[in-house]
């Protein structure tokens, strides 16, 4: 396995936000230690944080085993951070990782796949992407180390990148914490409400794993029926004392045909949404055909229900959803 590295970049100002970025509150965790945990959880043992505006602060937060370095010169933008991370690079480094600390919601699975990916290629830089959307982190072979720290183009790394095209390669996600940074107050609100829903998918990420799976418009018309369903439930019961997850409902009620077409799509589908990093979804839909437990009604019980009560888009009576299906059966006895 190759040796990878992640420099993180937190010495901006944060004039935009109006507090200081690195050290906010981001639902029980500062996004300086969200981005750590992100590559530490995923075995990445050098990580670099380059700090320079409030930098005391920043120290006094992170732990020991964190290499801090100071960017005397951030004022002169994000390039002089990158080049000040890169200098205290290990020399046995293969390729690093590169994240803003403004972008503190990617996901673990979205490095672990960005790392399968670039272990089957060689000098190349990996972005990844989002419907089709680039993000970050980046991953960029260190065969560029040099070139980077010799110059200092007017764009920045960009124009550094740009002429290396043939390097480029592309991880298609259904992440799209790789698209969200928080420069304004707004962004901030946004970014909350994604990471709220973990460890469930939102609705375009939804959408992006059936787009990236080829699922039929029919079969998606459906599962939107039932999903839309699943959440009006799970609402009610919530109401009545219960204590169920709206956003499992509903992903669970938008991806449970992902499988549609395959064989045992049911157990299919699990697997799918598994390898897109959503491993929290794959009883609800393993289990949309037929219940393996029944114990008390939770996300996967309501999602059951919704599919067998809508035919297509149509909500109807058991009797009429299983019609054919009973007299293809009478037949045969």
């Amino acid at each position: 396995m190759k040796n990878y590295a992640a420099i993180i970049l937190a010495a901006g100002y944060s004039s935009r936000m109006g507090e200081f970025k690195p050290l906010m509150n981001l639902d029980g965790k500062t996004p300086i230690e969200r981005c750590i945990s992100l590559f530490q959880n995923c075995g990445i043992k050098d990580i670099i944080v380059v700090t320079g505006y409030l930098n005391d602060k920043v120290e006094e937060k992170l732990k020991n085993d964190i290499r801090i370095v100071k960017n005397n010169m951030h004022s002169q933008g994000m390039f002089s951070s990158i080049q000040i991370g890169l200098k205290v690079l290990s020399q046995n480094t293969d390729a690093f990782f590169l994240l803003p600390v403004d972008i503190p919601s990617v996901k673990e699975s979205t490095v672990k796949k960005m790392i399968e990916s670039y272990e089957k290629i060689d000098d190349s830089i990996l972005f990844p992407t989002f419907n089709k959307e680039t993000g970050h982190p980046t991953i960029i072979s260190c065969s560029l180390v040099k070139e980077i720290l010799s110059k200092n183009p007017e764009g920045g790394l960009r124009d550094i990148l740009n002429g290396h095209k043939d390097k480029w390669n592309y991880e298609e996600l259904a992440d799209r914490g790789i698209l969200l940074d928080m420069d304004t107050k707004e962004d901030f609100q946004v970014l909350y409400n994604h990471i709220i829903k973990e460890p469930f998918p939102d609705y375009e990420e939804c959408m992006e794993i059936l787009r990236l799976s080829n699922v039929k418009q029919e079969a998606i018309k459906h599962m939107l029926s039932v999903s839309e369903f699943s959440k009006k439930i799970a609402v009610l019961l919530n109401e009545k004392g219960y204590n169920l997850n709206i956003d499992a409902a509903q992903s669970g009620g938008l991806l449970h045909d992902l499988g549609k077409g395959k064989k045992a799509h049911a157990k299919e589908g699990a697997k799918i949404v598994i390898s897109f990093g959503y491993e929290c979804l794959s009883e609800i839909i393993s289990e949309h055909m037929e219940l393996k437990t029944f114990n008390k009604i939770g996300e996967k019980e309501i999602v059951y229900i919704c599919d067998k009560l809508l035919m297509g888009t149509e909500l109807v009576s058991l009797n009429k959803r299983f019609e054919q299906a009973w007299s293809r059966y009478i037949r045969k006895c």
